[in-house]
This record gives structure tokens, sequence and C-alpha cells, in this order.
């Protein structure tokens, strides 16, 4: 009997010992091991993390190499914007000698008569992946707001693609403010949250081809401080990469994972690290949070700054493919508590309740995530809507406007 549970004992051991060797085996002939050393498996980087050098040098050099055609160009303040007066992204994506994603021009003065917005966010405010006349955001808009409503408007966009809150706002104070806009829309989306805590967008996202870096806000015990301003030049990005442990900035990136720190006992198998990365904790994005708390309180600022200014702020969710089915799941956000402040504080407009469970399939989604023809149709004549509904209510106080009727014909 004893020889008998020993024997299956050992077959057992044997087994689980063979099984988690083939599993050692799997992930490293399947698993990536790119230019700095980084090992990568199904997405996963593992450790011992590698500073991404060699990768940056690469994006530096084509930077430069491609910089008066680049459509995406360094700028101090904000780290990155649009290059003025290019046309790009198979010749439907096109920017006026502002930087503004738009065929006209707009003079600083908005005209006595039309209803001026102004949008600022991300590439989903942006419109990546749609032809200039077929996004929401602009073209689309003004024709559902004349078309629809009644009211003559034109809608200024400033938003960037990989943009944070933090730059969104700071868009707004260089450059939207100056435009003098009776509505400022913000567009969140909530990968916002995780970017307001990066500075270099290398190291949130090895992929990206431009190698700057952004400012970003920190929560003192005096309100929001900047840091990073003026941001780095990408010509020195590759010098503070190779003492990044001694960068007074490394302290404030979230997306830097120290090599050393970071190193465990277990770190040699493959498989062990893999398993890792899969059960960590997810990022925390509630009220106690940095990324929560920091997120609505740039937010704040930004709203309080529009307002200053007698301009109206909304507040426009902007989820993404995923967020959208975790919705219709009746799956709880993990920055829900984001959302319900913004419900509460300001003209809010959430998105996914205009979207029914349809729009979740891939068809109506762009190749890289962001939104097609139908879902842009949906989200202008939302917006359109809610401004309409907005005014006439008078819960919109546009103070240029003593007369509504100057700008809605009925």
């Amino acid at each position: 009997m004893i020889k008998r549970i020993l024997t299956n004992a050992l077959i057992v051991c044997i087994t689980i010992l063979l099984t988690l060797a083939a599993l050692e085996a799997a992930v490293r002939v399947i698993g990536d091991t790119d230019i700095d050393g980084q090992f990568t498996f199904m997405g996963y980087a593992l450790e011992p993390y590698a500073l991404p050098i060699k990768n940056l040098q690469d994006k530096v050099e084509l930077y430069f190499d491609h910089i008066d055609r680049s459509p995406v160009i360094y700028d101090t303040m904000l780290g990155w914007t649009y290059r003025p007066n290019k046309v790009w992204q198979k010749k439907t994506f096109t920017t006026n000698s502002a930087g503004l994603r738009s065929r006209r021009e707009y003079s600083e003065q908005p005209l006595p008569d039309t209803l001026r917005i102004a949008l600022f966010g991300d590439s989903f405010t942006a419109g990546d992946e749609a032809a200039d006349d077929k996004m929401w955001r602009g073209h689309q808009l003004e024709r559902k707001l004349d078309r629809n409503h009644s009211i003559r408007a034109e809608v200024l966009n400033f938003g960037v693609g990989g943009y944070g809150i933090d730059q969104a706002f700071l868009k707004w104070r260089h450059q939207g403010r100056q435009y003098s806009p009776d509505i400022v829309i913000f567009g969140f989306q909530s990968e916002n949250l995780d970017r307001n805590v990066n500075i270099f967008r290398h190291l949130y996202w090895t992929g990206t081809p431009t190698p700057f870096t952004k400012p970003r806000f920190v929560l003192t015990n005096q309100g929001l401080e900047l840091i990073n301003s003026p941001t780095i030049r990408p010509e020195q990005t590759i010098a503070v990469y190779q003492a990044f442990e001694n960068h007074p900035l490394a302290a404030y990136e979230r997306h830097y994972q120290s090599s050393d720190a970071a190193r465990r006992w277990w770190a040699s198998s493959r498989f062990a690290g893999f398993m890792f990365e899969v059960l960590k904790p997810d990022e925390d994005y509630g009220p106690a949070s940095e990324r929560g708390m920091l997120g609505q309180a740039i937010v704040e600022t930004f709203a309080a700054d529009v307002m200053a200014s007698e301009a109206v702020f909304f507040v426009l969710h902007l989820p993404r493919q995923s967020e959208l089915r975790r919705y219709h799941n009746n799956q709880t956000a993990p920055w829900q508590s984001l959302l319900d402040h913004f419900d509460n504080a300001y003209h809010y407009i959430p998105t996914e309740e205009y979207l029914d469970q349809s729009y979740v399939d891939d068809v109506y989604w762009a190749a890289a995530g962001h939104y097609g023809t139908a879902i842009h149709d949906i989200v202008a004549q939302t917006v359109a809507a809610e401004i309409q509904a907005c005014i006439e209510s008078a819960a919109c106080d546009l103070p240029r406007f003593k007369d509504r009727a100057m700008f809605v014909d009925h």
C-alpha cells in the first residue's frame, strides 16, 4: 500500500515537472527578445526588465531622418503636436496652418452669428483612421447642428493623438483659449488616465514612432504642479535613458520598471515570469488612487479655466470597444467613480448609452481600434442634440449671444 502511494506520488511529481518543463520551453521558443534584450511573451514584458535604449535610438534617428515630413512634431510645451499644413493618412487627414485638423482656416475671433465649438482630447477626438469629412469632430458635427437643429456653428478640432488629459488641458491653455470658443468639449478616453502618469512616451509604448517626452502634473499640498516643462528635446532623450535611475524625472514615471528593483529569485524562469505578469493586480483607478485623483484634479482645473473664459464646458465620454462591451455586459468600469463625478459636475455626454450592443461588433471599428463611420455619425448626432438641448433649456450660458435667435434659425 505504502509503495503504491509513493509510486503514484512520484508519477504525479514527474508529470508536474515535465509539464512545467514543457511550458517553460514553449514560452522560451514562442517568446521574443528585442534589440535591448527585453523578453516578451504574448504581449507581456517579463522580468528582468530592460530599458529600450537601442529601440529609442532607432526612433530618434528615424525621426530626424524624416523631420521635414513627419506629421507629428516636437513641441516645447506640449511634448508633440501636429505639423501645420500637412496631409497624410492616405490624403484623408488634413491640418491647417495652426495645426488643427481641418481643411479650413479660422480667425481667432469667431463670427458674431456663429456658435464656436472647440474640441480637445486624444486620437478619438482628433479622428484617427477617419477621413476629414467622415469624423464626428468637425464637419459631421457642424452638419448635424445645421441640418437637424438649425444652429449655425463652426467646430475647431484641437485633438492630438496620444494625448493625456494634461496635454489636452495645456493645448487649451497655450492655443485653444485664444480662439474664444463658446463651448469647449473635452473628449475623455480612459487611456488618458495612464498617460497622465507618463513622461517618456517610449516607456509607455515602445512601438511609438516618435521619441518624445510629455509634460506631467503631480499632486502636491498646494495643488497641481507641472514638471518636465519645457519638455526634454528628442535628441536629449538617449542620454537620459542611459542614466535613467539617477534622473530626477524617473521617480514620476509610472511606466518605468527598474531592472534592479524588479529582479526576483524566480525571474530566471520565463514561465514563472509570465504567470507573475498575468496575475499581477490591475492598476487602481479609484477615487483614492493617483490615476483617479490626478485625472479628476486636471479636469477640474481645465473646467474652471474654461468657465473663467465665459465658455461652457462639456465632458464627452468616448469608450473603446472593450469598454462598450463591458458596459453592455453590465460590468462596472474601474474608473466609474470619475465618470460619476463628470456626470455630477459638468455637462456630461455618456456616448455608450447611445450605442446599442450591435456596435460592439468589429465591423463598426477601424483597424487600430478607433471609431468607424457609423459610430462617428451617431456621436455627431448625439453631441449636436445635447448642445441644442443645453441651449434651449438655458443650461448653457452663452454671454456672446444675448439673443439666441442670432445663431438659431427657427
